[in-house]
């Protein structure tokens, strides 16, 4: 790819997983790329960090320096009800910090990198994006959104016009106290029931615990008050404790079961991609996006240096939006009778263990709702155990 006079073969707006990512596959292409950022570099954010094993084994370099803790259990738990526990063997899901995450996967990656520095306005021309960012314009063949979930690219390409936002809110826990080791030092716990739409996490991070919230739709909830009533029910303390926000893609699936442009807004236009939370990429059930992130960071660069962007959103849709339709249904159900779906979908353990292979990466979402019923009719008629049949 020739790049004349231009400042860069690529500019990539965001340093977080997904931009990091592209940075990565880029500049192992050849391609001469610029990272730019609005926070000084390592920054905080807000997220629960947890990551497949698989997708971490994707990349050609040991990440095993940043992997904070693999949980080799994860409880579920729904209020009024006795949990459900399953094992996790092998111990397929990294913990990680994203700071340490991020600032890792950007390092590989060799790209030149401007943090502190916000973009501030993008103008395509036919041959070239220029891009406004630090009180000067740099000239590049392609630019990548990474920016997150509210992305000033997005804005200002016009793209993601109606995108829709939910929220995180996240704090670190010392894990100083021998009970709180012992409880949740190698489990992951995940309570629903305890917010409309989402759920309360416990995740091990090493010498301390991920303790958040989230709720993936739109709509005015206290965050803050039902995680604290979470920590309280969990013993979990919640003196000194700092809480950080973060807001959440709600991502809209095409109409089932055929892309449609009618239905879905554009993600790309002739020189700019987005990729990870900017492009709406995080699953509606569980809140997850960190391995969409990347793996949609994969498919933008493979476009630019094919020099052809018109197919980045039908590869979108084949590798990872129709995983995120179909969860996006199963979220409808759930989230709708959370109760009942807690009964029959959780306390079964083959029904479960769909959801643990999906949220590994051992199966995808797609034929999951064939899956869940043949595992919810086998498990019916062997009976239900009338102790725990309390619908909603």
């Amino acid at each position: 790819m020739a790049m004349s006079n231009l400042d860069f073969d690529a500019i990539v707006a965001g340093a977080g997983a997904g931009g990091a990512a592209a940075a990565y596959y880029l500049t192992r292409a050849g391609l001469r790329t610029m990272v730019v950022d609005k926070a000084q570099l390592p920054r905080y954010k807000a997220c629960g960090g947890a990551i497949p094993r698989t997708a971490l084994d994707r990349f050609p370099f040991a990440v095993d320096g940043v992997i904070q803790a693999e949980p080799d259990k994860v409880r579920y738990e729904f209020p009024g009800r006795s949990p459900v526990e399953v094992p996790l063997p092998g111990k397929p899901v990294a913990m990680v910090m994203r700071q340490e995450f991020d600032a890792f996967l950007l390092a590989q990656s060799g790209a030149e990198v401007l943090d502190g520095t916000a973009v501030t306005g993008v103008v395509e021309e036919a041959a070239e994006v220029r891009v406004e960012a630090g009180g000067r314009v740099w000239r590049a063949r392609y630019l990548v959104g990474a920016d997150g979930a509210a992305s000033t690219v997005a804005r200002k390409l016009g793209l993601r016009r109606k995108r829709r936002l939910g929220g995180t809110l996240e704090a670190e826990v010392p894990l100083g106290d021998s009970r709180l080791r012992d409880e949740f030092g190698s489990r992951a716990v995940f309570s629903f029931g305890v917010v409309p739409w989402g759920y309360a996490w416990v995740f091990p991070k090493g010498d301390h615990l991920s303790v958040g919230i989230g709720r993936f739709r739109p709509g005015k909830v206290d965050l803050r008050s039902a995680l604290e009533r979470e920590m309280e029910r969990l013993g979990i303390p919640l003196e000194g404790i700092q809480m950080h926000g973060h807001p959440l893609p709600s991502y809209q699936a095409p109409m089932w079961p055929f892309w449609s442009n009618s239905s879905q807004e554009p993600l790309s236009t002739r020189r700019c991609l987005l990729v990870g939370d900017a492009a709406g990429l995080v699953d509606p059930f569980i809140g997850e996006g960190i391995r969409y992130a990347m793996a949609s960071a994969r498919l933008a660069a493979e476009a630019i240096v094919r020099d052809d962007l018109s197919g980045y959103e039908r590869a979108i849709w084949q590798e990872i939006g129709h995983d995120l339709g179909t969860s996006g249904l199963l979220a409808d159900v759930y989230y709708r009778l959370p109760g009942l779906c807690f009964e029959i979908g959780v306390r079964n353990p083959e029904a479960i263990q769909q959801f643990v292979d999906v949220l590994t990466e051992r199966s995808k979402h797609r034929g999951i709702g064939r899956r869940l019923l043949l595992a919810t009719g086998r498990w019916l008629v062997k009976g239900m155990p009338s102790s725990q049949a309390r619908p909603d």
